[in-house]
């Protein structure tokens, strides 16, 4: 009998340290993952949904046509606007950093419009005319937005493509590449 009972208290003792660190680990991550500062939504507004995990095989091919063989081939035509649409009807924000990238480049006004079009789609706010890039960059760091998946490799084309010497530079580290940008800030 006081085996028994021995081993119903290690059961219940087992049962609850068990429940103890299922619950301890979720307020430690509620911890990690704070809430935006006020001024931070009143100057900013509410940041969209964010997606998790990779993106879905026709996503990743929209992204390699729009910013990947666009830039290596120096061309913008048809297929990259249809890519660019699809990711806009993605409604994930995340991809807004790679088109950030791409504005730093783009001389045409017609194909900064659509960039800019795309970005605003994905965040959910009209941007207003004037400074794209800086209004949709703001909105990504105020809001803290996480990079997307294969994100140094796109971005490491794009910037390559303009300077062929950076490659050396666009490499795995300890380094936050959302905040790496190229020009006169």
């Amino acid at each position: 009998m006081a085996l028994l009972i021995g081993s119903q208290a290690r059961v219940i003792f087992v049962a609850t340290l068990a429940a103890f660190c299922l619950f301890w680990a979720d307020a430690l991550r509620a911890q990690e993952t704070t809430a935006l500062p006020d001024y931070v939504i009143e100057q900013f507004g509410t940041p969209p949904q964010i997606p998790q995990g990779p993106f879905s095989e026709e996503l990743q091919s929209a992204v390699q046509v729009a910013f990947v063989d666009s830039m290596v081939q120096s061309n913008w035509g048809t297929e990259q606007s249809l890519a660019l649409n699809q990711i806009a009807l993605s409604k994930d924000p995340r991809i807004a950093w790679i088109i950030s990238d791409l504005m730093r480049f783009v001389s045409s006004r017609q194909l900064s419009a659509a960039l800019a079009d795309a970005a605003s789609r994905l965040l959910g706010k009209k941007l207003q005319n004037g400074d794209h890039w800086g209004a949709v960059t703001n909105h990504l760091i105020a809001w803290d937005i996480p990079a997307p998946p294969d994100y140094l490799r796109v971005k490491r084309t794009i910037f390559t493509s303009i300077v062929p010497g950076w490659e050396r530079i666009f490499v795995e580290g300890k380094i936050d590449w959302r905040h790496v940008s190229w020009g006169v800030f």
